[in-house]
């Protein structure tokens, strides 16, 4: 192709060669757009349940549509704190540590309540202490939250240490061998109270003198908000537009005219 004195003349293999990258950037571009409005769609869902009417975990049919629109729930049980749960890698500011899945008694059977993040210990066999005392264990607490089913992500092999030591550190939420453990029905998720925790700043009277609650870390979104979403896409289409100017840069030649 001639265009004035200049001259695109690349070979077949560059065409096909181009043209596979160029489409394979753009994919992984609007694919990562698509990711932030998923992401955008779950902060909003999750955003009006917040001013939605709580309900009883026992009116839950669908787990997976009332996690998709992270349903309002509340409920009134006791702590079963002699099995708790440790969800690992956990990251807070930076820092990976465990959220503490604590399983809480009703009269609907047992749901499972994601207490907040803690800071690990010096080495992996040396966990942090969650345990309860005999008064908050035999008390009875109200909790209201968001419902939720984490994936399981790229997690692989055990869900979590089956040995009998207790808090036991879980991978991913199994919730078929979480009631082998606890020897109970399980409700197939995780609650999610959004309470401000006991640790935030105190200056911006973001604290709740709730004692059994540690550091407000779970997001509707997880750990990638559509944000990052953006700019991952805006780094794939900004890399097919550099190569789209390479490939016309270096096959174009100037002729010259005598």
């Amino acid at each position: 192709m001639r265009i004035g004195n200049f001259e695109h003349k690349p070979s077949a293999i560059i065409v096909l060669l181009f043209l596979l990258f160029a489409a394979a950037l753009l994919l992984l571009g609007t694919w990562q757009m698509k990711r932030a409005e998923e992401k955008t769609t779950i902060l909003a869902a999750a955003a009006q349940s917040q001013g939605a009417a709580a309900i009883s975990p026992a009116d839950i049919k669908d787990t997976e549509l009332a996690a998709t629109e992270h349903t309002r729930v509340t409920f009134t049980g006791t702590y079963y704190g002699e099995k708790q749960f440790l969800w690992d890698n956990r990251v807070h500011k930076g820092q990976a540590g465990f959220e503490v899945i604590t399983p809480v008694r009703t009269n609907s059977g047992v749901v499972l309540v994601n207490r907040g993040w803690v800071a690990p210990g010096r080495t992996r066999q040396d966990l942090p202490d969650v345990s309860m005392s005999n008064e908050l264990v035999g008390r009875e607490i109200t909790i209201t939250g968001l419902f939720s089913r984490p994936s399981k992500g790229f997690a692989s092999g055990e869900p979590f240490d089956k040995s009998g030591r207790w808090p036991s550190v879980l991978q991913y939420f199994d919730y078929q061998a979480i009631e082998e453990a606890l020897s109970t029905t399980v409700l197939a998720g995780v609650i999610q109270p959004q309470q401000k925790s006991r640790t935030d700043d105190v200056a911006k009277n973001t604290v709740d003198r709730r004692a059994d609650f540690y550091i407000a870390n779970w997001e509707p979104a997880a750990a990638i908000g559509p944000m990052r979403h953006y700019g991952y896409a805006f780094q794939w289409y900004a890399m097919a537009a550099a190569l789209t100017v390479l490939y016309i840069v270096y096959n174009t030649r100037r002729i010259r005219v005598r």
